[in-house]
């Protein structure tokens, strides 16, 4: 492992320095974080009490008869110890107490049942732990995959303004961590509990009817020994909380490194990513060690309680006998079961640790599947026969991430069926976020928008995603086929083959998809990584020719294109434009000179409208400045727009962060 001078050699970074930088640096932003934690809180999350996590006995359903049916073999098993001590005791007393009088073979008869006893005793012990692993291991698939289905489900319901808010790393760690903790909890830690429960019960009720004097004196050292772990369980949960929110963190950290390796690895950032990430992993080492100090010194405790009560039941027994108060069959019998139950009874205490955790797992898993989304995921109108008529009314908006920043303001426009209307502006100015109220993904904050005069709050989103196509600067593509890709608006169930090449051909998508060696049979691969930028986009231009919509948004699908590429997906955009009513964030003039409407937006107001060819008379227009930017246009070319076919309108390729998340 190279040395802490080799790596400030080899990379030119002194690594000490750099981390006493960043923890000066953390500390003078504490608490700017901390108000932008208040500000990005989650408004609609539900306070989580302890009667809501009755909900995940809901979620489990009808598998509960299997854990029950695995609780009873377990519990049968737990009772196995107990009564082989039984017999083993009167075993005790038939060789001490009648030594003296019986013969060999009475003795050897008393043994002999002994022997049948246990077999028996052993058969049973055996179906019981058979009964008990095979509904065990049946119930834990089960129900993980109950929990599962529950979180993911509720999951695909929120509205996305929840994911804007969530980091990823801490949705996704609840399936990895979370899950299996409660999994474990209601299956394995609950069967073991319910045996050494059952264990010390009924061993202190047999041990009671031989002795009870020493029956006491075993359990009286058992309170002790029960509170020990219910301190350490408070303590573990408190700890598990803060080891959790660290591990989320974690999380985070190393999906955006991941996703950003090449970034990082184009401007020589390793060093730095890895030590940021350190960061949480050393707090959460440090919570690790206390968690760990604290489970020492509660076992600890608890061994030396056991033994001793052991020497003191040796002690007071041993006098027992000694006085002819009790045979020695008797004590081995009281002696036996209730250490058996004592050391059950210490045992069955680990349980509340281990719930402790599974407690913190699912108020956090509970946050997400309680959650009502401000947008809800289906149910409303399905109007009939959509032709696209748009009014955008007087909205405000603002992201939730941001409350106090209106990124509209009082913005009206009015789309006519089958126009086409372009949006241009520079960064920030509101464009995608009118693809992103016009979808439903978000909700104005002031004013109302309205379908063919339906107002869009008050239509089934399903159904409204149905009739409006999106095609984005960046196609998200799926790990799948590229006909499963095709066929994703409709599901490939409910198309033909011939109906997903018909879209391809239209897409231009056709031909080279027939050059690959599995053609549309293809594997893409994450996000469709084995595919150019030009042929991703084609491809999300045949699924949403396939998907037919009545209305269009085009969220800059040229601009990131190169020229060759950008012809190609122009002609498929135009083939999928015609009769629809589109909105085009407009990148390149191409797409812009030949737009019924074009709307100039800054910060969310709407400046100019109008045609090209009257926006570029505008002397210092803003729409005229924009195209300035890019080329001079000159008087000659004011007048005779149609030779200015590749001015750029927009130098910008995104809005915001917020925004370039819509398009996925």
């Amino acid at each position: 492992m190279p040395t802490e001078v080799q790596l400030q050699q080899e990379t030119g970074v002194d690594t000490k320095q750099s981390i006493e930088e960043r923890h000066v640096f953390r500390r003078k932003n504490k608490k700017a974080k901390k108000e932008n934690e208040v500000a990005i809180k989650d408004d609609r999350e539900p306070d989580i009490k302890f009667y809501h996590h009755f909900k995940i006995i809901q979620i489990f359903g009808w598998n509960l008869i299997l854990v029950a049916i695995g609780a009873i073999g377990c519990m049968a098993y737990g009772l196995i110890p107990v009564i082989c001590q039984w017999i083993l005791g009167d075993l005790i007393d038939a060789f001490f107490l009648n030594a003296a009088t019986a013969t060999v073979d009475q003795l050897k008869d008393a043994v002999a049942q002994t022997a049948i006893k246990l077999t028996i005793i052993t058969f049973c012990g055996m179906v019981a732990f058979a009964m008990q692993h095979f509904f065990l291991q049946l119930s834990n698939a089960r129900l993980g995959t109950a929990l599962r289905e529950a979180y993911m489900k509720s999951l695909a319901k929120q509205e996305m303004s929840f994911f804007d808010i969530k980091k990823l790393g801490a949705l996704t760690v609840v399936l990895s961590e979370d899950i299996p903790k409660i999994q474990d909890v209601y299956t394995n830690e609950l069967f073991l509990y319910l045996q050494e429960i059952i264990q010390f019960i009924v061993g202190f009720i047999l041990a009671m009817c031989v002795n009870w004097r020493m029956a006491l004196i075993l359990v009286s050292t058992s309170p002790l020994t029960f509170i020990n772990y219910m301190l350490m369980s408070t303590i573990s949960t408190i700890i598990t909380r803060r080891i959790n929110r660290l591990t989320e963190n974690s999380a985070a950290v190393s999906n955006e490194i991941t996703g950003c390796i090449k970034t990082i690895r184009s401007m020589a950032g390793e060093l730095k990513e890895v030590e940021r990430f350190k960061l949480d992993l050393f707090k959460i080492n440090k919570n690790g060690i206390y968690k760990g100090m604290a489970h020492s010194f509660a076992y600890g405790w608890a061994a030396m309680v056991t033994y001793g009560t052991i020497a003191l039941a040796f002690w007071y027994g041993g006098d027992e006998v000694a006085e002819g108060k009790s045979t020695l069959g008797q004590i081995f019998k009281v002696f036996g079961m209730l250490y058996l139950g004592v050391i059950s009874l210490t045992r069955s205490a680990t349980f509340y640790p281990h719930y402790g955790k599974a407690f913190v797992s699912e108020t956090t898993f509970l946050k997400v599947v309680l959650r009502k989304p401000d947008i809800p995921f289906m149910g409303g109108v399905q109007p009939e026969n959509i032709e696209g008529n748009i009014v955008i009314d007087n909205v405000d908006f603002a992201y939730p991430s941001r409350p106090n920043t209106l990124v509209m303001k009082d913005f009206s426009l009015d789309i006519k069926k089958g126009q086409t209307i372009a949006l241009v502006g520079p960064s920030g100015s509101g464009k995608s976020t009118i693809v992103g109220l016009l979808e439903r993904f978000y909700r104005p904050v002031k004013g109302k928008i309205y379908l063919d005069g339906v107002d869009l709050e008050t239509i089934d989103p399903m159904y409204l995603h149905k009739v409006i196509g999106i095609v984005g600067q960046e196609p998200v593509l799926f790990a799948g086929s590229i006909r499963y890709n095709i066929a994703y608006s409709l599901g490939l169930e409910n198309c033909t083959q011939e109906q997903i090449e018909n879209c391809a051909k239209q897409a231009n998508a056709h031909n080279f998809i027939m050059d690959l060696p599995e053609k549309y049979e293809t594997q893409l691969g994450e996000k469709g990584v084995s595919l150019s930028g030009g042929q991703k986009q084609r491809i999300a231009i045949a699924r949403a020719l396939l998907q037919n919509p009545k209305i269009l948004l085009l969220d800059e699908a040229t601009s990131a294109l190169d020229t060759e590429s950008e012809s190609l997906v122009q002609a498929a955009l135009d083939q999928l434009m015609k009769g629809r009513t589109t909105i085009c964030i407009a990148h390149r003039l191409t797409t812009v000179i030949n737009s019924d409407v074009i709307c100039v937006l800054v910060k969310g107001v709407m400046k100019e409208k109008g045609k090209h060819s009257e926006l570029i008379k505008i002397p210092n227009g803003i729409y005229r400045n924009l195209a300035e930017r890019q080329m001079v246009i000159t008087e000659e070319q004011v007048n005779d727009v149609e030779e200015v076919m590749d001015v750029l309108v927009d130098d910008d390729h995104h809005d915001s962060a917020h925004e370039d998340q819509n398009q996925q």
